[in-house]
């Protein structure tokens, strides 16, 4: 699950930095998800900056480490770039920001040593499984604050992520970022997914639209592509393409398969021993004997995995769009005929896919640490930034000066500013530099829907939208691990061992000779599990599942479990 929060995550980081890099400062990216018809955004965003009396604040400093080397505040000196000038006239807070040297956690390990910690903290999250230890540490010997004794607004809290960050206390310490919450949510809202199957569009269309829902169909549409048209721009046609290895694409091949992670009577199920799932490596086999998968797609490090997006010879993906959204806007720009959009590819049973969304619990988490002069100041300067007043005022400035609000209810970055960016003259304004309590499952819905048929035709969500129905909340099934749990330093030891053999295993399972060859392997893949301890490891995720399910609030995490 690591891999799928941090392949969540990328794409948000992608379009922080490249925007970063050309003038020190991001703008949201436009979503589909953005209607007038969320009154919720639409009160949001009538609560401008410029329409509100400012109040008289005492002002106070603030010591906040990031615990990441290449981090920094990318707008001017504190106070005087537009969002932190806000920041510090609605809230008081003079902030002064420090990271590490380099990324190996020393230097924080120090700060604690020698009780000389600052008054905020950011790490990376539970996703990380050092940081989980961590930061469950410094709750339970009192370094960190818990959070719950200090709010006095919460009506910005969201709760159900609020939980989900709860200790076995029942205390909260930790505020992440870029978490979806269910309040962010439309009613019946499915969030698309984060792997996606894709297919050229132009080329399917050159071979007549064929279906490619069925295991026979799928493979049969690429081998015509292969067979009939061959080449694009002179080089061959990568039938399939996989991403880096095996692990990832046989991961969502498994959920388009409709592999459950949870039986009837609600416990834990291990998706290795389940029959979709072996169906749909075996999909991946009998691709690749028939010359469908190449050979090099276990070696393509992401370098040669961009080049070969970006030079339109990929037919088919098995990966996450939105890793690769520059490469298919470099193919726009050469062939805009040459666009990917989804396909639906079912089991041998004729069952919809059960997709992961692209929801997750947080990239980086915040905590006010013992050493903290003012904890109610810090924790005042935390709701404020959590507000829709101030996300709204973190990523896009003062209404008039900064940007506008669409007839729609949408807002948008003025072109001036838009232009400054470009120019390399962003560090004046500061837009969506303080990423730290960034709530983006918010302000989605306040983006202004984009027009550019480029954008419409390499963004992600917008590529992934028609498959959003088929897509679903696998949060429990990521576990929440209680770090005070006597099994913990067994079972890692016991997951990491599993987990190599199971990659090792996969790699060959997918260049098996023949169906006999790879059912043997496929048994002797269990057994050599089972003899690592995997049936041990099934009950303390099955333990860890109910953990997750409690926090969350769900009796049924699997979506055909639920009512």
């Amino acid at each position: 699950m690591k891999k799928r929060v941090l392949s969540i995550l990328g794409s948000i980081v992608l379009s922080v930095s490249m925007l970063a890099g050309c003038g020190g400062s991001a703008v949201p990216e436009a979503s589909p998800a953005a209607e007038s018809t969320a009154a919720s955004s639409s009160a949001a965003a009538s609560e401008s900056p410029t329409t509100e009396t400012a109040a008289v604040v005492e002002s106070f400093d603030l010591s906040w480490y990031v615990d990441l080397s290449w981090w920094k505040w990318n707008g001017s000196d504190w106070g005087t770039d537009t969002v932190s000038k806000i920041i510090q006239e609605k809230t008081g807070a003079n902030v002064t920001f420090t990271v590490p040297a380099a990324d190996d956690g020393q230097q924080l390990a120090t700060m604690i040593a020698s009780d000389a910690l600052p008054d905020v903290i950011t790490v990376e999250g539970w996703w990380n499984a050092k940081n989980r230890a961590l930061t469950n540490r410094m709750a339970s010997e009192g370094y960190i604050l818990p959070l719950n004794d200090l709010v006095t607004r919460p009506e910005v809290i969201r709760d159900d992520v609020f939980s989900w960050f709860s200790e076995a206390d029942g205390k909260t310490y930790l505020l992440p970022n870029y978490a979806y919450s269910k309040k962010d949510l439309k009613p019946g809202e499915q969030l698309v997914p984060n792997g996606c199957i894709t297919i050229r569009k132009d080329l399917w269309e050159k071979i007549g639209s064929p279906d490619m829902s069925t295991a026979e169909s799928f493979l049969a549409a690429c081998q015509k592509v292969k067979d009939e048209i061959k080449e694009y721009n002179g080089q061959p046609i990568i039938p399939i393409q996989v991403y880096e290895g095996v692990g990832n694409s046989a991961l969502w091949i498994g959920q388009y398969f409709a592999t459950p992670f949870e039986d009837r009577d609600g416990n834990y199920l291990y998706d290795f021993l389940q029959p979709q799932y072996k169906e749909g490596i075996k999909f991946l086999n009998a691709a690749f004997r028939r010359g469908l998968i190449g050979e090099a797609n276990f070696s393509d490090n992401r370098d040669l995995l961009n080049e070969k997006v970006a030079s339109g010879r990929v037919f088919a993906q098995i990966t996450a769009p939105q890793d690769f959204g520059l490469q298919m806007q470099a193919l726009y720009d050469t062939d805009p005929k040459a666009v990917y959009i989804p396909v639906v590819l079912k089991n041998s049973a004729g069952e919809d896919p059960v997709l992961q969304d692209i929801r997750g619990m947080g990239w980086l988490t915040t905590a006010i640490t013992k050493s903290a002069k003012d904890p109610k100041k810090i924790m005042g300067l935390f709701e404020w930034l959590m507000s829709d007043e101030g996300q709204i005022s973190c990523a896009y400035g003062i209404e008039g000066e900064t940007y506008q609000k669409n007839s729609d209810g949408s807002l948008s970055v003025l072109q001036t500013v838009l232009d400054d960016i470009t120019a390399g003259n962003g560090k004046k304004y500061g837009l969506g530099a303080l990423m730290m309590l960034d709530n983006w499952a918010f302000r989605r819905n306040l983006e202004a829907p984009a027009t550019d048929p480029r954008i419409l035709a390499t963004n992600d969500t917008y590529i992934k939208a028609p498959v959003a129905k088929y897509s679903y909340d696998y949060t429990a099934a990521g576990l929440k691990i209680d770090p005070t749990d006597s099994r913990v330093q067994a079972m890692t030891e016991v997951s990491v061992k599993i987990a190599n053999l199971r990659n090792e295993n996969l790699a060959r399972l997918v260049v098996a000779k023949n169906e006999t060859e790879f059912d043997t392997l496929w048994e002797q893949t269990i057994a050599d599990m089972k003899d690592l301890g995997l049936d041990g490891l099934i009950q303390y995720n099955n333990d860890m599942f109910k953990n997750a399910k409690k926090s969350l609030g769900v009796e049924f995490a699997w979506p055909r479990n639920q009512k």
